[in-house]
């Protein structure tokens, strides 16, 4: 159906009244007749076109997910540690959107460009490693709060967002838990 086509059926539509329905007798006018040339092309003579379903490329989408949280949780990852006002020495974290996220960073050359982009320099930051795994099953379910990972924040395509909801975090930490009720997980 070519271009054309389509708006003289949308025109048709709007002057019957409706999408289909003859405004005069309220009866569905009979169809078109098939074109001949058409009717006698098999499905073989069609070209070949891919299409993807939304529901193919949401699936798509999870399981990149899910293969990204799994390799967060086997990786062991630098966080910066920085003085703290009561004495002694936490992980770098900041305030956002009502979550605390914590920095963490695949290598040095990561935190490097973070502080390149926050316009510090540091000539040495300490960092402690950890494992993934236990950032988001210990870490954050001891902190006050929601709390989620920011890794590798300030690089150029690199950052990810690991967010406090379940399915990455332990459900007493999730702040959608409630939201699935019956203990649900959104993937």
């Amino acid at each position: 159906m070519s271009w054309d086509e389509w708006e003289q059926l949308k025109k048709q539509a709007i002057e019957r009244g409706g999408p289909g329905q003859d405004r005069t007798s309220g009866t569905v006018p009979p169809a078109r007749p098939v074109d001949e040339a058409q009717e006698k092309r098999s499905p073989d003579d069609a070209p070949e076109i891919e299409i993807e379903t939304e529901t193919e490329d949401a699936v798509q989408r999870m399981d990149r997910i899910r293969n990204a949280i799994d390799g967060f949780r086997d990786t062991t990852v630098l966080v910066p540690l920085v003085p703290l006002d009561g004495g002694g020495r936490g992980f770098l974290t900041a305030d956002f959107g009502g979550v605390r996220w914590i920095h963490a960073f695949t290598d040095e050359l990561a935190a490097a460009a973070f502080d390149a982009a926050q316009g510090f320099v540091h000539s040495r930051r300490d960092f402690m490693a950890v494992r993934g795994w236990r950032l988001l099953d210990v870490v954050i379910p001891a902190m006050a709060g929601p709390c989620g990972v920011a890794l590798d924040v300030g690089s150029e395509d690199d950052g990810v967002l690991l967010p406090p909801v379940a399915g990455i975090v332990p459900d007493a930490a999730a702040v959608d838990w409630g939201a699935y009720g019956s203990g649900g997980q959104p993937w």
